[in-house]
């Protein structure tokens, strides 16, 4: 907190997802933690706010080199404590990288415009100008699965924009947070400019959302959090990402290879425990067979394992509870008449990968956020058929579609009710300057730097009556 590391009387075993083991200890918070930390934020709001831009960009620009020097511990660390594997850690830690970079490179860029007063009469004798100001301190809460990179759209956008932060990083995978606020301390930002808690939600996360010092709330994770928030929050600004059920669509003029092979490799990444995981895929019914056949074969040779092991390709989910729940859920909709083509199975914490054919349209894994490593395989005769499938949600964050034809691209990018549509790619793509944030249940606001950015600051407008 402010740059210094405070005992609590309470502590948190953070372990190693694949064995069990005990990787640190990190102090849990409380609500008087939680009072110390809103005050110092306070202060770091007043410092950020009379901090030049220039000054706010350099500072970022060192956290991301020094994020670049660090990387191997940064990866070895999501590994063990997110159970992400190692091919895809390295990848996050690169992407932490360069949301700091360019978090830098837009701290130079918050700017506002002048306003043609003179457009309507009454405006003649004045003119003026709008600019951004930070909405002083953010609340940012963050979730497990991407334990770095997600903290890093939270906190470069906010001090780029001039800022504070109090950050409550998930309680299951803290570490990489706490590195990250101890690579910001060293390249330079003031101590007061970010306060990390850890604890329950209730206990810290409630009081945190609903205090009148907080500016702005912005939130990754669930559904039902996200609503509570949203009760809690008051008259403030909030930006919540919630998750989705992505659709994919894969014509019968699609590059086959291309489909599956991308297919294959999103649907189970990170063992599916991703926000855009392309959780549904409809198939048109030319290619079906050869498809489902080809995607069984990839999936079979996912190797699963420890994470720390460049070879795996699929790890531990987050605990057993969750690898539990998955299960459960793909033994209802088997119930209900799914089929099992792969998969299916747990071992504690490993989930296999899993494609189910037939899921009802009714069952939770067809209508909810799985959260692991399923995908759900259907096929459709005509493109409308597939788009108002991929509709019947309540999520709508990012969908994809493979085809050759721009008429069916176009008419997918224009109908298919999400925050993204990409086109000859699965749903599982961001590049972390993009707007990225989804309609419906998955959430409102966008995050992406400048976005972000935009959520984190507020227009204040100036007029000038003129004596001539």
């Amino acid at each position: 907190m402010a740059g210094t590391w405070i005992e609590t009387n309470r502590s948190l075993e953070v372990r190693n997802k694949y064995s069990g083991e005990v990787v640190d200890h990190v102090p849990l918070c409380d609500v008087s933690v939680l009072e110390s930390a809103l005050r110092s934020a306070e202060r770091g709001a007043h410092t950020m706010k009379g901090l030049p831009a220039y000054r706010r960009a350099e500072i970022l620009e060192q956290a991301s080199d020094e994020i670049k020097r660090s990387e191997d511990e940064l990866a070895k660390t999501i590994a063990m404590e997110a159970g992400k594997p190692m091919k895809y850690s390295r990848k996050e830690v690169e992407r932490a990288r360069l949301t700091m970079k360019f978090s830098s490179e837009e701290a130079k860029r918050v700017s506002g415009e002048v306003i043609p007063f003179d457009a309507e009469p009454r405006g003649v004798d004045r003119v003026g100008y709008y600019f951004r100001v930070p909405v002083g301190v953010v609340g940012a809460i963050t979730p497990f699965n991407d334990p770095l990179n997600l903290v890093a759209h939270k906190l470069g956008p906010a001090f780029a924009g001039g800022n504070s932060v109090i950050l409550k990083p998930a309680s299951v995978a803290p570490l990489s947070a706490l590195n990250l606020a101890s690579i910001l301390d060293n390249s330079g930002l003031p101590s007061e400019a970010l306060n990390v808690v850890v604890g329950a939600g209730k206990e810290v996360g409630e009081p945190l959302v609903s205090d009148r010092r907080v500016g702005m709330v912005s939130f990754t994770g669930g559904v039902e959090a996200g609503r509570r928030i949203a009760q809690l929050a008051g008259i403030k600004r909030v930006s919540m990402e919630l998750g989705s059920n992505s659709a994919v669509i894969v014509m019968d003029d699609a590059p086959l290879d291309l489909s599956v092979s991308a297919c294959c490799e999103s649907g189970f990444s990170c063992q599916g425990q991703n926000c855009i995981h392309p959780q549904r895929l409809y198939v048109q019914e030319g290619v079906y067979r050869e498809f489902e056949d080809d995607l069984v074969e990839g999936v079979e040779r996912l190797v699963l394992g420890d994470p720390l092991d460049m070879k795996t390709d699929v790890g531990p989910m987050i605990s057993e509870a969750e690898a539990a729940r998955v299960e459960e859920w793909v033994h209802e909709a088997v119930e209900q008449g799914a089929t099992v083509l792969t998969g299916g199975t747990r071992d504690g914490v490993m989930f296999r990968p899993t494609v189910l054919r037939d899921v009802p349209a009714g069952a939770r894994i067809a209508r909810e956020e799985v959260f692991g490593p399923v995908v759900l395989i259907e096929g459709f005769g005509g493109l409308e058929e597939a788009i108002e499938k991929s509709n019947s949600t309540g999520y709508g964050l990012q969908a994809g579609i493979f085809t050759s034809s721009i008429d069916s691209a176009l008419r997918a990018v224009r109908d298919l009710e999400f925050g993204a549509v990409l086109v000859n790619d699965t749903s599982d793509f961001r590049v972390d300057f993009m707007p990225f944030g989804g309609v419906k249940m998955s959430g409102v606001g966008r995050e992406g730097v400048k976005f972000a950015i935009e959520e984190m600051t507020e227009i204040k407008t100036v007029i000038y009556r003129t004596s001539g």
